[in-house]
């Protein structure tokens, strides 16, 4: 059997038996030397990375660096004081447009490429980032039914208010053009009621389906029977509360006038499209009489006190940072900050990261065995490329104005309303928790297969993205252990298992080249992008 596929096939295996992490022998080196577990009196590399998987799009040398000097705490207060990220301006459009000679929706991807992975992986507010990939992956919109402008400008509203309170989130994504067009919103009107977004509003954005507990287990009648948290009617009130918004009018001379009034800024009310009436659903009422902001208002107000709520959407904040299937105990603490603060998504995500369940795997080896999520193929990616030092996206050589892609989950892409894989998945023949683990195929396995070889192949565009090749070329001058070494730092926390260690440099010495050149580099991390070790994060 070929190397490669081996590997891929010994990967997909462990991938699939459950969320191994490092392995249970491993080693900071390849000396085969383990360390005695104790508690850190400081934040050790180990940790500092291990925190950085949970907390950003991966960890860098720099951040990491940053990690150990401030400790986690002061870390996440830095990082909720910076500015938010802000991608796209229709002026900014118009001036990436006027310099290419490409059709119009070839120069808006590769304007939306650009400038949204330049973020992901170089972006200083890593934490609002790591937040908004969150929570767009439940918030969902589509650039498979809207622009990519849209996409940017829905991006722009998750990162600014992405430590705000959850209300206002989903007063933004209520009035969101690009989520009026995705779920169709705008064509809500007193006279005609689409319940597409307030059907989703409840069912994904808030209360979920089935009534729960502050730990998330669900709640029962008297037989047994597990109790639904709305009816058909509830849809259809909520729905009436919805009507009256609609797209602003579409300016002229402005990006080739296309699209911008659809994305360009947020939906605004029309009065003669609302349905006045009393509103009546999960045993509240809006009374008759409200205007459509006061509707939006009222019931924004009523969906984020539910008592469902809490739970529901710590459920999925947990899942996108630290652990896909977190203990009762660890969700319905995080549940309570959300409770407590009226969902304050500032204090919820420090209470998330800050947990001593989040914290104890700091430890080398104190991992519990079910805690930790499969990393998404977007994570591995921009871990890959942060791990090397970049400070933007790598860009392709055969097209320089897109950036190399090869994975399966390009962001605000998703097929449906329930993103790339639904947030109840369990592992097979299991009840644990595992989302994540429904990307897991051979498609997905094959396209890492290649995926740093290729970006190796040319030095200039590593040099171009700022990635740290230096370091890289003079480990690998030196030999394949020291090589190995860096990999270990850089990609496994510094605990990179001995075994596995000599099964790269085998590797290498059995099927590879010496003298192969930089992408020597990129084969063995090829290699290491499909071990459960870098795949995981416990």
């Amino acid at each position: 059997m070929n190397l490669k596929l081996s590997w891929l096939c010994t990967g997909a295996v462990l991938f699939l038996v459950g969320c191994g992490g490092q392995d249970g022998a491993g080693t900071a080196n390849l000396s085969g030397q383990v360390s005695a577990v104790s508690a850190p009196t400081t934040v050790t590399h180990y940790a500092a990375s291990r925190f950085l998987e949970q907390a950003a799009m991966g960890p860098s040398p720099a951040s990491v660096a940053q990690v150990k000097a401030q400790g986690v705490s002061a870390w996440i207060t830095s990082q909720m004081k910076l500015s938010p990220t802000q991608i796209v301006t229709p002026e900014s459009m118009q001036n990436y447009e006027d310099q290419l000679d490409k059709p119009a929706g070839e120069r808006m991807r590769d304007f939306y490429y650009l400038n949204l992975f330049n973020t992901l992986i170089g972006g200083e507010d890593q934490l609002r980032i790591k937040t908004m990939w969150t929570l767009s992956n439940f918030l969902v919109i589509s650039t498979r039914k809207v622009s990519e402008f849209g996409a940017l400008e829905f991006f722009n509203m998750l990162q600014n208010n992405a430590f705000g309170q959850y209300g206002d989130i989903l007063k933004g994504v209520t009035r969101n053009p690009a989520m009026g067009s995705y779920l169709d919103n705008n064509q809500n009107t007193r006279w005609q009621l689409n319940e597409n977004y307030g059907r989703e509003l409840m069912q994904l954005f808030s209360v979920g389906l089935v009534q729960l507990n502050l730990d998330g287990s669900p709640k029962r009648d008297a037989n047994g029977k597990i109790l639904e948290t709305y009816s058909q009617k509830d849809v259809i009130e909520i729905t009436r509360a919805l009507t009256g918004w609609n797209f602003v009018p579409n300016p002229t001379n402005l990006i080739n006038n296309r699209n911008w009034a659809n994305y360009g800024k947020p939906m605004i009310s029309d009065a003669s499209r609302h349905d006045t009436g009393s509103k009546s659903f999960l045993g509240k009422t809006i009374p008759a009489g409200q205007t459509v902001e006061q509707d939006l208002d009222s019931l924004i107000d009523i969906l984020v006190t539910h008592p469902n709520t809490a739970p529901f959407i710590s459920l999925r904040l947990i899942q996108g940072m630290t652990t896909s299937d977190p203990s009762p105990a660890y969700l319905q603490r995080v549940a309570t900050v959300f409770k407590d603060t009226k969902g304050n998504l500032g204090k919820v995500i420090t209470a998330i990261l800050t947990d001593p369940e989040a914290r104890a795997g700091d430890v080398y080896g104190k991992s519990d065995a079910k805690f930790g999520r499969i990393k998404d193929p977007l994570l591995i990616y921009t871990s890959g490329f942060r791990g090397l030092g970049c400070r933007v996206a790598v860009r392709r050589t055969d097209r320089p104005n897109q950036v190399f892609q090869s994975f399966n989950q390009t962001p605000f892409n998703a097929y449906s309303v329930f993103n790339f894989y639904p947030p109840n998945h369990r592992t097979q023949g299991t009840n644990i928790l595992a989302p994540e683990q429904k990307m897991l195929n051979s498609m997905e396995f094959s396209s890492r297969m290649g995926f740093f070889n290729w970006a190796f192949q040319n030095e200039t565009t590593l040099n171009d993205a700022g990635c740290d090749v230096a370091t890289f070329k003079a480990a690998q001058a030196v030999s394949d252990e020291k090589l190995v070494d860096l990999m270990s730092e850089r990609y496994f926390r510094g605990a990179l298992s001995a075994s596995v260690g000599k099964s790269f440099i085998d590797a290498h010495k059995n099927y590879w080249n010496r003298n192969q050149g930089l992408s020597l580099t990129g084969s063995m991390l090829d290699m290491a992008a499909v071990t459960p070790a870098f795949g995981v994060s416990k």
